[in-house]
């Protein structure tokens, strides 16, 4: 049987169907194939390059795994000979190329020619076109790419081979730390559509090395060791002052936008998201009906809702309702029995498609725009090819009020968030529940506006606790209509089912929607707010889970305020304390917890909750400078350890221990208490030396000091607050 090669490798039987011979020879002469040693026999002959080319036989000879390199490459060249495609090349060429090469480009007979011309001979400009055409598809809505704020330029960004390029890699390569091989590479995007020009800059750095296994056509196997190339892509908007990143992953993402803004523009960074949008279908729960708008650049003929995807009973049951634009798909569902009372009973509308029939200005004949909207905050209209079609697809939500571009917060926004603000910042989740969000009042749909949290759907199966501790069970949400009678009519309810099949109350079914959290953007926010009560703000992160936010003066002197999250975690009490102590020099300062961990003090540190210092009798966020210079006073001789050595107990299994002059340190575990207390008490009742046996006697009497308190700690009680006489005997240090 001859093999279809125009089924098993479509883009290269297209190559070697359209094209001459003389841009097949130079596509298989590519570097991406110097490997292939197979393919050294269908190569053309170099000094007949109008010879038929004997590369198709490989179509014919040779199997679909063998082909596939060739293949995938082939794929990227028909891509870029795309309309969208060509308007990128071409417009990156004028601006990238001297002008004889352009002209040869430009000259090439056909798109696809244009394209291979340039994936043989300006293997860069190609992978530039590439990542343009990437980014116009993408860079909205968090798709690979986020989007940073910085200031317009009219100068725009720096040009290529400048000496701020030069230290951008420099701090770069200092940041990631990976090794040399740094190197990046600018290049012009035109103007397209409601896209202005831009400026695009590819970063190509080291990623960590790896290795990979071999086996070569004999079957002899062997392994590859290689430093892969990471690749990042920076897009700066003068006009907008917007900056596109797309990189590995968030962090990697953020670094580099803060480098760039920082270095290659000379400008402040921030964390505020831009361009962040929302699509809410939950209108489609009451109606399927789309008004027409009158619009100047086209004329919409219908707009109909074409398929609704919807949850029935519970969120994993998906029901799918089809039809075509000439039908409306209201009355299709008004006309079949029972079909109207299951689409009102609908747990969550899940995905829609909305077709628009429209004549742009200037044309007579129809087209038809189709595309789809997911509860998930994804649309496939970001990949519609035509920019005209995207331009107006989106004026079209946004008429319909399914599209929400997000806005800044206002003073009276910040007022109502910000003690959301601080709980979300103080758990550092990067997703959180709408159980979350409703148990403390919180409403997401302001906090999604804002930018703070994005929506990623719905809770899957949960893990809840068995109370007889056999383990944890899988449960699942289950949604249904309450049919009681009631003033309000039916309702929609919640169930836990657990797997056994019994069934529990779950309330609301918002409380089941997840939302991803913009952590950044929550830090940055307190940060702009805090630091304006501040006599001298100067912003520094410390750790993830302590910032610097400047100093407010007290009794003519300077104290350091500081902002700390997660205090109620062991692991990360500890960590901040240690990177407190380590700033002794700068004296006693003020810690603002966004929490409501116990204790007044924290690392020789008066601790005290932000939320107790804000005043809710304004509309907008403000600190009361006179309370906290007030809680300091209050606070900070027991920062310095109190007037007396004392061990207070703040829970069950947290205390705290102060030494006048040491300053205070918190101790959490029933064992490790009892350890100190015996010293204590020995201290103010002598003082008096105790021997290492006689403190861990009915406690832990097989364990060292060292191993009932863990090292770190154990080195901090040492260093400052217990001396050892001699050896096997410790004391209080005072």
């Amino acid at each position: 049987m001859v093999r279809a090669a125009a089924k098993t490798c479509p883009n290269l039987t297209r190559l070697f169907e359209d094209l001459e011979p003389k841009l097949i020879a130079e596509f298989l002469e590519s570097k991406a194939f110097e490997r292939l040693t197979w393919l050294e026999a269908y190569k053309l002959a170099p000094k007949e390059p109008g010879h038929p080319p004997t590369a198709s036989k490989m179509l014919q000879q040779e199997k679909k795994d063998r082909l596939g390199p060739l293949e995938a490459e082939a794929a990227r060249v028909v891509t870029i000979a795309s309309t969208r495609g060509q308007y990128v090349l071409e417009g990156l060429a004028k601006t990238k190329l001297e002008p004889d090469r352009a002209k040869i480009l430009l000259n090439q007979r056909n798109e696809l020619a244009r394209s291979l011309w340039t994936f043989a001979n300006e293997h860069g400009l190609f992978e530039a076109a590439e990542n343009s055409l990437h980014l116009r598809l993408y860079r909205r809505y968090d798709k690979h790419y986020q989007t940073f704020m910085a200031e317009p330029s009219v100068d725009g960004g720096p040009d290529a081979g400048s000496a701020v390029l030069d230290a951008l890699l420099a701090d770069l390569n200092q940041r990631l730390d990976r090794g040399d091989g740094y190197s990046i590479d600018r290049f012009d995007i035109p103007e397209e559509g409601d896209e202005p020009a831009a400026e695009m800059y590819l970063l190509y750095h080291p990623d960590p090395p790896t290795s990979v296994r071999e086996i070569d056509d004999d079957g002899n196997r062997s392994s590859i060791y290689f430093r892969p190339p990471g690749e990042a892509m920076i897009v700066y908007t003068p006009s907008t002052g917007r900056v596109h990143v797309r990189a590995g992953n968030r962090r990697l993402r953020h670094t580099i936008a803060e480098r760039f803004i920082e270095t290659a523009l000379d400008q402040t960074y921030s964390n505020q998201p831009v361009d962040f949008q929302a699509y809410d279908i939950s209108q489609f729960l009451k109606g399927f009906d789309l008004e027409l708008p009158e619009l100047d650049d086209a004329a919409i003929l219908r707009a109909q809702v074409i398929r609704a995807d919807i949850s029935v009973g519970n969120l994993a049951n998906r029901l799918s309702l089809s039809t075509t634009i000439d039908q409306n798909i209201s009355e299709i569902i008004g006309s079949q029995p029972g079909l109207p009372m299951i689409f009102e009973r609908a747990v969550a509308i899940r995905l829609v498609e909305i077709a628009v029939r429209y004549r742009s200005a200037g044309r007579d004949d129809a087209r038809t725009l189709n595309f789809t909207l997911t509860d998930r905050n994804t649309s496939s209209l970001l990949s519609v090819d035509d920019p005209f079609e995207r331009v107006l697809g989106h004026s079209l939500l946004r008429y319909w009020k399914i599209l929400r571009d997000g806005r800044s917060p206002s003073d009276s926004d910040s007022m109502a968030v910000i003690p959301a603000l601080l709980a979300i910042w103080d758990v550092g989740a990067e997703k959180i529940t709408g159980a979350w969000l409703l148990d403390r009042g919180v409403d997401p749909g302001l906090l999604t506006e804002l930018g703070f949290l994005v929506p990623a759907g719905w809770e899957g199966d949960d893990l809840i606790d068995d109370e007889d501790e056999v383990g944890p069970v899988a449960a699942e949400v289950v949604v249904r209509v309450d049919e009681k009678a009631t003033e309000a009519g039916d309702r929609k309810v919640a169930d836990l089912k657990v797997a056994e099949g019994q069934v529990t109350p779950g309330g609301n079914p918002d409380r089941y929607r997840i939302y991803r959290v913009r952590g950044g953007w929550v830090a940055e926010h307190l940060k702009s707010r805090l630091e304006q009560v501040l006599d001298a703000p100067a912003f520094e992160t410390l750790t993830d889970q302590l910032l610097y936010l400047g100093t407010l003066v007290v009794d003519g002197g300077d104290v350091p305020i500081y902002l700390a999250r997660g205090l109620n975690r062991e692991k990360v009490r500890s960590s901040v304390d240690t990177e407190l102590r380590a700033r002794h020099n700068l004296g006693i300062g003020l810690v603002l917890q966004a929490g409501n961990a116990p204790g007044p003090c924290l690392a020789a540190n008066v601790l005290t909750q932000l939320a107790d210092h804000i005043d809710n009798a304004q509309s907008e966020i403000k600190l009361m400078a006179d309370k906290l210079r007030s809680v300091f006073r209050r606070h900070r001789i027991l920062a310095r350890g109190g007037q007396a050595v004392e061990l207070t107990r703040l829970g069950e299994e947290i205390a705290t221990l102060f030494v006048p002059g040491k300053g205070s340190i918190d101790i959490k575990g029933g064992h490790r208490i009892q350890v100190l207390q015996k010293l204590v008490d020995a201290h103010n009742a002598g003082p008096m030396p105790m021997a290492t046996k006689d403190l861990v006697q009915g406690i832990a009497e097989d364990q060292s000091m060292a191993n009932i308190f863990n090292q770190p700690l154990w080195d901090k009680l040492k260093e400052q607050f217990l001396r050892s006489p001699r050896k096997g005997v410790w004391e209080i240090a005072y």
